[in-house]
This record gives C-alpha cells, structure tokens and sequence, in this order.
C-alpha cells in the first residue's frame, strides 16, 4: 500500500498543477482596441491578434496585451494559441528586455480554464494571484513577460494536457510572437519558468527549447513542483484501488480528455465506468477548481473491468519528465511537504539530471506545500539569474 501511495503523490503531480519567413506586427498605442491582423505568414510565433488590456493584477507592468499567435501543436501540425505579453516599466535597455516565458499549472481542459481569460472571481483566479506575484518579481527585474495558455485552451481544439511536444511549441512560440511586438524591442535572452504543469513545461524546454529556437538565446529555466515524474504511474494506480480520493477523481478526468486530444485513438469513454463518463463529461466544461469544489465523492469503479489500458499508460510514460535532460543552467524548486507533488519524485529527478552532469541547482522549501514553491520563486531568482549571467556554476549536485 505505500507503495501504491507514493506512485499516487508521484503521479498526481500536475495538480495545481507553412512559410518560413517572419513579419512584424503594427505598432500599438496605448488605447489601441482589439486588432485582427490579416497575415498571410504562417511562420511559428506570427502574431494573429493582439488587444490591449488593462494591467490588473500585474503591478510592475507598463502595459498588457493579449495575443493570438502561430504556433504548433502534438504533431508539429499549424495551430492558433493565446496568452499574454506583460511589458516592464520604463525604458528598454539596450538591445532590448530579456523575456520570462511563464508556463503556468494545470487549470483544466475546458477553454474558460485558460488564464488569459481570467477575471476576478473566475475559476483561475486565485491561482493567477498567486502567480502574478511571482511575475511582478520578473518585471521588477526589467524582464518583459510572456504567458501562453497551452494549446486548446481558449482557442480550437482540445488541450493535449502535459504533452511534451506540445508544451514546448506553444511556450517557445510565444517567445518567437513576444519578439514580433513593435516597436517594442527585445533581447534574444530569455529565461523559462512554470509550475506544476508548467514546471513540466518548463523542462521540456529546457530539454529541447535550445534546439527548437536556435535563434533565440535561452539562458536559463526554473521548475517549481514540476509534474509529470513517472506520469503513467495515476493510470496504473486509479486501476488498482478499490477507493480513490475524491481530489484523484476530480483530477484524473484531466490526464484522460488530454491524453485524448493528443492521441484520439485513446477514447475515454471506452475505458471508464457509467459513473466516472459523468465526472468526464462535467470535465470537459468545467476547471479543475470547480472540480475540486464540486465533486464530494468519488465515482466507486473509475474503469471498466475489461479496458484495455496499456495504450493510454504508454502514452503517459512517454510525456513524463523523466524523458527531459536539461541542456541549460536548471533551477528546481520544490516543497518538502507538498502533497500533490511529491518531493521524493522530485528529488529522485534531481539525481537523475545530476547523473549527467548538468548544471543545475536543486532548493527545498522548507515545511513548502504545492503553492509554496511558487510564492517562494521571487526569491530566489536573483541568486539564480545573477549565477547565470555572471557565468558562475549553477551546480548542487555535489552537495547531495
């Protein structure tokens, strides 16, 4: 039994969890109002729409513009992604703000879940809080910001949830769409950071971001409470008990309609029980928090006696992290009482990537949940951004 329950915290662990040529969008005014731009370009990144928005949440910002952009998705197919461009305040410095991309954590499947429709009171809002926080620390430093809502959330198509490949396109292109904003000017320097889902993100970018983009400059990537550690490992424990958690049922949902979107040949429907279909269904319109929220006890069998699962757990294996060896300076930040990730997953990833050699530094937070790892991150990127660009090692494995 404890086995099964540290696969469960380990795989439970994103709760919170064309043409070749590039074009420049129009310059922007500040009261500019939403812009469709007629682009015949179909170059990753190209910008489709941008609209100016107020700042919110995002103190430390100048201004705000949500985006439609070109990007790719599972199959490297052309695909229309959203998020949102948040600018420093001040001058830009010569040769340009460097950029964050900010990959967020799981909100769900449906397209009221994507973050750059947040509002106050909507079903991410708390968690948007809670990130723009952490964002304001970036801004702060001058970085200009970029936050892309993954494929399918907010635009056509399902949300692939924590594929890899798809992960890495939208938030690399996102960077690629950052730099199409004029007049404004950027640095071919970037940092990634994500949490959760996002961590996941995040080290599949660090892992292959350098490749994807050669054209860019990615210094450095942060993971907070990445997801995704020996990912197949909630499939094969949901079959196995006789009783799951209600938060398990509210969140399973989600691997499944994702694993879905990216491979269509794993149909849902097939595999669950009458009384988890219900669950999938609600799923699909509504985010994890109303999940959560909602559902006080878990469907009694979540799979059909006879479902045949090995092609949806071959597919999760393949997305997990475990897959990802990071290519730049790695910073990993996780709780050690985190219950949703779990922090011997993390750690045992941590000693992987140490196992290759690569620079990377591993922080603990102290007595940290899920969320800790998050709010702690304004923190400790000076330290890290400061290693980095001073070309100091970024290395604890030795102190393992």
């Amino acid at each position: 039994m404890k086995t099964k329950h540290f696969i469960l915290k380990l795989a439970v662990s994103c709760i919170f969890l064309g043409s070749t040529y590039a074009i420049a969008s129009p310059a922007l005014s500040n009261n500019s109002t939403n812009q469709i731009l007629d682009l015949p370009a179909k170059a990753p990144g190209t910008i489709l729409s941008i609209q100016a928005q107020d700042t919110d949440l995002f103190t430390n910002a100048s201004q705000r513009f949500l985006i439609n952009y070109r990007s790719r998705g599972v199959q490297s197919e052309p695909i229309v992604a959203s998020g949102f461009i948040l600018l420093p305040k001040g001058k830009a410095p010569k040769g340009g703000w460097p950029v964050l991309a900010w990959a967020h954590g799981t909100t769900g499947v449906a397209d009221t879940c994507a973050p750059s429709n947040d509002f106050a009171g909507g079903p991410v809002h708390v968690y948007q809080q809670i990130a723009a926080k952490a964002l304001n620390a970036w801004l702060a430093r001058g970085y200009a910001v970029v936050a892309p809502d993954y494929q399918g959330l907010g635009t056509p198509g399902g949300h692939p949830y924590m594929n890899a490949q798809s992960q890495l396109h939208t938030v690399v292109d996102a960077v690629r769409a950052t730099h199409l904003l004029k007049p404004y000017q950027f640095s071919k320097n970037w940092y990634v950071m994500g949490h959760s889902q996002g961590g996941a993100a995040s080290l599949a970018v660090a892992a292959f971001g350098p490749k994807d983009a050669p054209e860019l400059n990615l210094r450095g990537a942060i993971a907070l409470a990445p997801g995704g550690y020996q990912y197949e490992g909630i499939a094969e424990y949901v079959a196995t008990q006789t009783k799951i958690d209600p938060s398990v049922a509210a969140f399973f949902p989600i691997v499944l309609l994702g694993a879905e979107a990216a491979d269509p040949s794993i149909t849902p429907t097939n595999l669950v029980s009458p009384e988890m279909e219900k669950v999938l269904d609600y799923a699909r319109k509504r985010c994890l928090s109303e999940l959560q929220s909602d559902l006080k006890e878990a469907p009694k069998t979540v799979f059909k006696s006879n479902a045949n699962l090995t092609p949806l757990t071959n597919y999760l294996k393949k997305q997990s992290i475990d897959n990802m060896t990071p290519n730049v300076p790695l910073l990993l930040v996780q709780g050690d009482k985190d219950q949703l990730v779990d922090y011997r997953g993390t750690y045992a990833y941590y000693q992987q990537v140490c196992k290759e050699r690569k620079p990377m530094a591993f922080h603990p937070v102290k007595n940290g949940d899920h969320r800790d790892s998050l709010r702690q991150s304004e923190f400790l990127i000076g330290d890290f951004i400061n290693s980095v660009e001073q070309g100091k090692p970024v290395n604890t494995c030795s102190a393992k």
